[in-house]
């Protein structure tokens, strides 16, 4: 009987164990991008950042913002946006890439966190912000005219770095002299 009871308490902890490695595994994964970029960088590292098409600048002000984004360029990856995830780490997003230059519109249908969403002119301008979108609103957001990216990212990101329209993205989709 005593060797069962041993036998039990050696899987349990085995159990336990596994539970907490994938809790703790699932947590780095959905920080560890906006751990791995630092959260501004100097005018002379931005190429260096940039030959990367999963990093993005915000140029405001006098400082630089970076994100690593995910990439929508199909109409696959533009339909499904950001919808069915539960979180958006600090300083991550997604830029979408429409084609084309004309009126875009959005919404927030399956998405259940709240984002700002930033409506960016062909070469890399901001035209027009949305801030803390409803979570799955079916309501149509605008981009007040035409444009051909829209950038998503978490709500409360524009507010926290003080983003404006007229401020810069810099990409490898529209900044093409600092791509690799």
């Amino acid at each position: 009987m005593q060797m069962r009871k041993s036998q039990f308490s050696l899987q349990s902890l085995i159990l336990l164990s596994l539970i907490v490695y994938a809790g703790l595994a699932i947590w780095l994964s959905a920080h560890a991008h906006s751990a791995q970029i630092p959260a501004t960088i100097s005018e002379y590292e931005i190429s260096t950042f940039l030959a990367e098409e999963t990093h993005l600048v915000i140029k405001s002000g006098q400082t630089n913002h970076a994100f690593t984004i995910e990439l929508a360029l199909d109409d696959a990856s533009r339909m499904k946006g950001l919808m069915y995830r539960t979180s958006l780490a600090d300083r991550n997003g997604m830029l979408f890439d429409f084609g084309n230059t004309e009126p875009v519109y959005m919404w927030m249908k399956n998405t259940y966190i709240s984002l700002d969403m930033i409506f960016v002119e062909p070469d890399g301008r901001i035209h027009h912000i949305v801030k803390g979108t409803t979570p799955l609103s079916e309501s149509v957001i605008g981009s007040a005219g035409p444009v051909r990216y829209v950038l998503e990212v978490p709500k409360g990101t524009v507010d926290k770095l003080n983003i404006k329209v007229g401020d810069e993205l810099l990409h490898q989709l529209f900044t093409p002299k600092l791509s690799k």
